[in-house]
């Protein structure tokens, strides 16, 4: 019985000490020129219309000024399986240069759009 309880309570004590120590990565960096083409943009957007998290992605670019491709996953089929096909779980999924974020990370999403507009030369 004490394993139980112990277990019981425990283990979420366990999963959010282990999330601490071992935060999720702010981006996974890749190749994705490939949307990019398709897209027509190099910064693309997967949201819903009912996400808040995905409110303040879109808002963030538009302050910025910057232009991006917005697949809203719940209003379209295409967009729906474009990102299942490229593993898509959670919105806001954002793609900026060689970068994929998952989720609202405001200070990782400026960073990256910083890098994709500094003038090269």
């Amino acid at each position: 019985m004490a394993c139980f309880i112990g277990g019981l309570f425990g283990a979420p004590l366990a999963r959010v000490t282990y999330a601490r120590l071992f935060p999720p990565p702010e981006f996974v960096a890749g190749d994705y020129s490939r949307l990019y083409a398709e897209a027509g943009t190099p910064v693309v957007l997967f949201s819903t219309s009912t996400c808040p998290y995905c409110k303040k992605t879109r808002a963030l670019f538009d302050a910025a000024g910057v232009q991006y491709a917005d697949y809203v996953i719940d209003e379209s089929e295409s967009a729906e399986q474009k990102f299942k096909s490229i593993g898509g779980s959670a919105v806001p999924l954002v793609f900026i240069g060689d970068r994929e974020i998952r989720g609202f990370r405001e200070a990782t999403i400026r960073h990256s759009l910083a890098l994709v507009r500094k003038p090269t030369g």
